[in-house]
């Protein structure tokens, strides 16, 4: 992953952030400590820009936050890639599929676009106790997207919040 970057991200509802807190208290208080980003709003990354997109960005956000309105997305299950990250997969719906491709982009690890709400990042064993204890405390729900914001990792900074106007 490259040091320095920007990420536009589609951001979850205050009722799920605070639901997604508390699985983090349930982790803390097993002594499950990871080392995943939380100094921001949950959310789900749309994609990865260089630095040098700022502004370009910055005027994209603001131009599509005026055509986009909050929506649900559906979180349906936990997974994780290689055993190092667990994660809430959402069941894509045409609403995410389509602000995502607005924002596509891979810069900062090249991977493909898998979208998902991040809950831990560790090391294999600490990861697999973190899944069996999210998984057994887990059940499907529905969120809101409620903004769109813009961010410079690493180290994180927000650099806007565009809230997208509730659902008529």
């Amino acid at each position: 992953m490259r040091n320095k970057f920007l990420a536009v991200y589609a951001t979850l509802d205050n009722i799920t952030q605070t639901k997604l807190n508390n699985f983090q208290q349930l982790l803390a208080q097993n002594n499950l400590f990871g080392t995943q980003t939380s100094d921001i709003p949950y959310h789900i990354t749309l994609g990865s820009f260089p630095i040098h997109m700022k502004s370009e960005l910055e005027n994209l956000i603001k131009k599509e936050s005026t055509l986009l309105s909050s929506f649900d997305i559906n979180l349906v299950k936990i997974n994780h890639f290689k055993n190092k990250v667990i994660f809430i997969e959402p069941q894509i719906n045409d609403q995410l599929l389509n602000l995502q491709k607005i924002f596509n982009g891979n810069y900062a690890d090249n991977y493909d676009w898998t979208p998902h709400k991040t809950l831990f990042c560790g090391k294999w064993l600490k990861c697999k106790k973190a899944k069996k204890l999210i998984e057994n405390n887990f059940s499907p729900f529905t969120a809101t997207i409620t903004s769109i914001q813009l961010a410079e990792f690493f180290p994180t900074k927000i650099i806007l919040n565009q809230p997208l106007p509730p659902t008529i």
